[in-house]
């Protein structure tokens, strides 16, 4: 939880001082260690509701305690003055953030933490330069996929959400795509070949299949 007072950086800010070395490292480090803590909060936090409450909160803070500051400036507060200008103007990037995740959430999602496939290979059955070539011929159809941010769509692009679907890693793409297009024309779509005599045979299974 977000409890600000708790918080190192919140209590020598409270509190008056003498600036010397000391309190100037103190100061930097207590603010460091804010920084991460918000960043745990914020990348672990479920209900936004809850975290723009707790941020408003920090920031409404933060803001007063600056505003104070500045009402009787001395050669003391100026150290104060800084670090809750960072303060007040870290809370409201992150919130800024927070507001476009949740008006734009498809650009924010993380498939690397959030999504664990469970599916995995058979090496026994299924061979890695298979599934480069279902990804090769994924890539190579135009115009069939495109990426959501518009950006120029690449091989990596195709052959990491192969790795991340069927759990594996299929090492030096660049090498494995020119096996693929090497091979010889009986056996250039092997693989595809495989699917399509098993989609066959499963449509005459259920009779369906009219040669």
């Amino acid at each position: 939880m977000l409890e600000l007072t708790d918080k190192r950086i919140y209590q020598l800010l409270k509190h008056p001082y003498q600036i010397d070395k000391s309190i100037v490292e103190e100061m930097t480090s207590a603010y460091l260690d804010f920084v991460e803590e918000l960043f745990v909060y914020l990348n672990e936090g479920k209900d936004n509701k809850i975290i723009i409450r707790k941020l408003n909160t920090a920031q409404i803070e933060f803001a007063t305690m600056k505003a104070f500051e500045q009402s009787i400036p001395t050669e003391n507060n100026k150290l104060k003055i800084v670090f809750l200008d960072k303060l007040t103007t870290l809370i409201d990037k992150e919130l800024e953030l927070l507001y476009r995740q949740m008006e734009y959430p498809k650009f924010f999602i993380n498939i690397e933490s959030e999504w664990k496939s469970p599916i995995c290979v058979n090496p026994e059955e299924i061979k890695l330069i298979d599934i480069m070539e279902l990804a090769c011929g994924f890539f190579y159809l135009i115009d069939g996929f495109q990426r959501i941010d518009n950006k120029e769509l690449h091989l990596i692009d195709v052959t990491r959400l192969f790795e991340k679907m069927l759990n594996t890693n299929l090492g030096d793409i660049y090498k494995k795509e020119e096996a693929v297009i090497k091979r010889k024309p009986t056996k250039i779509t092997e693989f595809l070949d495989r699917l399509k005599a098993a989609i066959i045979q499963k449509s005459k299974d259920e009779g369906y299949w009219q040669a």
